[in-house]
């Protein structure tokens, strides 16, 4: 795993960082393997399922498309902060699994599949140890030129 420090990535702070880390960032091809390691202590543990509830596969992939974003960004600029975007919409999303194990890790696979100014789509799966699907599905997203201005005309 690549020593990336994730709040230097991504926007989200500590409890709300659900990735354990990036695994491998091929700028040129504009993927992205992330890493995701369930332990007990995690915020959306649920001792009931022994693990974390597969909902929550949509947001392990919106950080790994966070971590895509921003590690372009720092690519293109060391300096870059880690930049605010939404999930406009998601579709052909499939979750194959009810849990996600503790003790167990998967791997959240990302490509970027269209990019045009703010708006971009990426083609993602979240696969386990033993390489078997456990979710998947395309992300949307957009990220504002200026948050502070989107945020300021939007809350209005």
């Amino acid at each position: 795993m690549n020593n990336y420090d994730l709040t230097k990535i991504i926007p989200q702070q500590a409890p709300m960082i659900f990735l354990s880390g990036v695994q491998e960032f091929d700028y040129e091809n504009q993927t992205l393997v992330a890493r995701v390691d369930v332990r007990d202590t995690d915020l959306l543990f649920d001792k009931n399922l022994g693990g974390i509830p597969s909902w929550a596969s949509l947001e392990f992939m919106a950080q790994s498309v966070a971590c895509c974003v921003g590690l372009n960004d720092l690519h293109n600029n060391p300096n870059a902060d880690p930049a605010i975007g939404f999930v406009l919409g998601s579709r052909k999303i499939s979750v194959l699994k009810p849990v996600y194990l503790v003790g167990q890790s998967y791997f959240v696979h990302v490509k970027s599949m269209f990019c045009d100014n703010n708006i971009a789509s990426f083609d993602c799966k979240i696969v386990d140890t033993d390489n078997e699907i456990i979710a998947t599905g395309v992300l949307n997203a957009f990220r504002p030129d200026d948050i502070k201005q989107f945020m300021e005309a939007n809350n209005e």
